[in-house]
């Protein structure tokens, strides 16, 4: 997945789900069993509920702008077509996997149920910017996007702000020059060591190989930091660290999973890091640009509003999983494809809903069920009237809805950006109130802390990942306690193909299926470069 990863411990958000509610309006309507709930469900030709809108000004969505090197769907009949190999999926993982199969001579199409490229990379447009609405961090170890990005030309600039930080743990705004909060310093740096010398012993390409990794399987998180830490302030720590990481409750996350995170993106020092760390860049006018420069940049267009709903083999009966070339059917509502190879670039839940009829072939395993939930919220005032104060624009809450804050802006002389996440439970409750009652409890949040100017913004512009079919939440998958052991390897398995045989046909690409960088942009480019090169060398050997 690309990664939206807000910050790092000094964007550290507090608090526990059962104070869910808290925040909600006093007269705004609880979330309904019926559409207003907007529980994702089966992509529709690739259309979603509702993913993205201006809630400063009702009825205006706002998403990707447009991008040549696309094809958008007609009126007209399924096409059919034909081509070496297919790829499904149009955000970095397939885009990767494409650029790389192309350059080896391979003739590809890439297919995508949405009506843009990018997966869960996005960008709403106002103004003359453009906005992350998902992944763009960039961390200094993320060594493929950085390469892509100079390739492409794009350009990456620093995330700090400068300025004091607001951290809003129970007791009111405490204004503060730390990028962290007032933590006991032996209990916080004892909780750190800990995780980090428990992650060290979590191989990534196999969790379960870990000591005792049954029992960490299912062991949660919160269960885990009650056992181990006397002091309370170890605890909140690790609750932040949850929620900020994987955007979910500690409560329903396994301990097993957790240590892979952390061992996978290399340590909770680097992961909650600026300057050095995983959060130390950002693409200057969004990580959108990288996905629609790939994809401009390919021989053939990406096929947009074109879901897949079956692989089939041309003669099942045969029971050739090496498939002579053209014996696969990539089957959809918008096309058929005839093709000998597929690299299946798209998140578990969706993935999991592909019908494979292909014989020898299995799916590997992937968490379908569970993921992170989150909602990216821009807040576009006239200026950055908080810099005034000597404030950041970085604020750290313990209660909802926004209990993280960040400042998006380009400058101290133009546009001011806040950006606001709502992630886990939270996420869900809020997704499920009127436009109205989200507009008002995301002011009345930014007045609290920034003052009554922060009531009048130019524009406030949501992005609901839940409710995009082909994605089901963000930032990614996060396994059921017990999930991994019960699964068992080779998952994450990036380019690993499903016959028995390790040649083919479907190779399988994502953030989710990368042992390295899991959850972050650069997992996702990994695991198509690496799709590719398996792919490539299935080809070598005749398979």
């Amino acid at each position: 997945m690309a990664h939206h990863q807000p910050a790092g411990l000094g964007g550290l958000r507090v608090g526990a789900a059962g104070s869910v509610r808290r925040w909600l309006p006093a007269r705004a309507a609880r979330p309904t069993r019926g559409p207003a709930a907007r529980l994702p469900g089966p992509a529709r030709h690739g259309v979603p509920v509702r993913r993205r809108a201006d809630i400063g000004r009702p009825g205006r969505p706002h998403g990707a702008g447009p991008v040549t090197g696309v094809r958008s769907p007609g009126a007209s009949p399924p096409e059919q077509a034909e081509a070496d190999v297919v790829v499904i999926g149009a955000g970095l993982a397939g885009l990767a996997a494409a650029t790389e199969l192309e350059a080896a001579g391979r003739r590809v199409q890439v297919v995508e149920a949405l009506g843009r490229v990018g997966g869960r990379t996005a960008s709403h447009h106002r103004y003359g910017q453009a906005l992350d609405a998902g992944g763009g961090y960039v961390g200094v170890r993320h060594v493929r996007v950085r390469e892509l990005a100079g390739r492409f030309g794009l350009v990456l600039t620093p995330t700090a702000a400068p300025g004091a930080n607001l951290f809003d743990l129970g007791a009111g705004p405490v204004r503060s020059d730390a990028r962290r909060p007032a933590f006991n310093a032996l209990a916080v740096g004892d909780a750190l060591d800990r995780l980090d010398d428990l992650a060290a012993g979590v191989p990534p390409v196999d969790p379960g190989a870990a000591a005792d990794a049954a029992g960490l399987d299912r062991l949660t998180v919160a269960a885990w930091a009650r056992r181990e830490f006397a002091h309370p302030d170890a605890r909140l720590l690790i609750d932040l660290l949850v929620r900020q990481m994987l955007a979910a409750d500690p409560a329903e996350v396994g301990m097993l999973h957790l240590l892979f995170y952390l061992a996978s993106g290399g340590g909770v020092h680097y992961l909650t890091a600026f300057s050095g760390g995983a959060q130390q860049d950002r693409f200057a006018g969004g990580a959108h640009q990288l996905a629609e420069r790939m994809a401009a940049a390919l021989a053939r267009p990406v096929r947009l509003g074109s879901p897949v709903t079956d692989l089939h083999a041309e003669h099942p009966a045969s029971g050739d999983t090496r498939m002579a070339r053209g014996a696969i059917r990539i089957v959809g509502p918008q096309l058929t494809i005839r093709c000998a190879r597929v690299v299946v670039a798209v998140p578990p839940g969706p993935a999991g809903r592909i019908r494979l009829r292909l014989p020898g072939v299995r799916r590997p395993p992937g968490p379908t069920r569970t993921r992170g939930a989150t909602v990216k919220l821009h807040v576009i005032y006239a200026r950055p009237f908080w810099a005034d104060a000597g404030l950041s624009g970085w604020v750290t809450a313990g209660a909802g809805p926004l209990r993280y804050v960040v400042d998006d802006s380009a400058g101290r002389d133009g546009l001011g950006v806040l950006v606001g996440f709502v992630t886990g439970p939270d996420a869900r409750v809020f997704g499920g109130l009127s436009r109205a009652a989200r507009r008002a409890a995301v002011l009345d949040r930014l007045a609290h802390w920034f003052g009554p100017a922060a009531r009048q913004p130019l524009a406030l512009l949501e992005w609901d990942w839940q409710a995009e079919p082909t994605v089901e939440g963000c930032y990614a998958a996060v396994p059921e306690p017990g999930w991994w052991t019960a699964a068992g390897p080779p998952w994450p398995a990036a380019g690993r193909a499903t016959s028995g045989a390790p040649g083919g046909p479907v190779f399988w690409a994502g953030t989710e299926r990368c042992a390295e960088f899991y959850g972050h942009l650069e997992g996702a480019v990994r695991s198509g470069q690496e799709a590719a090169r398996r792919l490539l060398a299935a080809d070598r050997v005749g398979r």
